[in-house]
């Protein structure tokens, strides 16, 4: 099959030089990508289920590395390496069904890549951590997504 890299979520630029910084945090089940931009507030995007994630540094991008998810969160779909990892962290079916692998090229700020059960951007500002934290909380405690 071939690979191929769908955009699912836009960052509120599509301008690479406006990236000045991100931070990628995990706690309590919480993964927050917060992509810092000139002129613009933080853009929060949450990874929910992450089981991996990876940062390759600018200089090491090449072009199969980015199409596609410029200045956007991207599904690679049919990716080698997530079959890899499934196949090698053995994953039950139900969890290996759920898992997708996610793409996002932030210029200078490198490729970031994950593992997860789903991704959504959660609006600008300082409240959207807060958001992102709140509506992930309540998705796991009713069984959701």
């Amino acid at each position: 099959m071939a690979i191929s890299v769908v955009p699912v979520i836009l960052l509120p630029t599509m301008d690479s030089e406006r990236f000045e910084r991100c931070s990628f945090s995990l706690q309590d089940r919480e993964s927050l990508l917060t992509v810092y931009m000139t002129e613009l507030p933080p853009f929060v995007i949450h990874f929910h289920g992450l089981r991996w994630h990876r940062c390759t540094p600018c200089a090491e991008c090449g072009p199969g590395l980015i199409a596609g998810c410029d200045m956007a969160v991207a599904e690679v779909r049919d990716s080698p390496a997530l079959r890899h990892y499934i196949q090698k962290n053995a994953l039950p079916v139900k969890d290996a069904q759920e898992l997708h692998h996610f793409r996002i090229y932030l210029g200078k700020g490198g490729c970031h890549e994950a593992f997860a059960r789903s991704v959504y951007g959660s609006g600008p500002g300082k409240m959207s951590r807060v958001f992102a934290s709140f509506s992930n909380s309540l998705k796991l405690r009713l069984g959701g997504i």
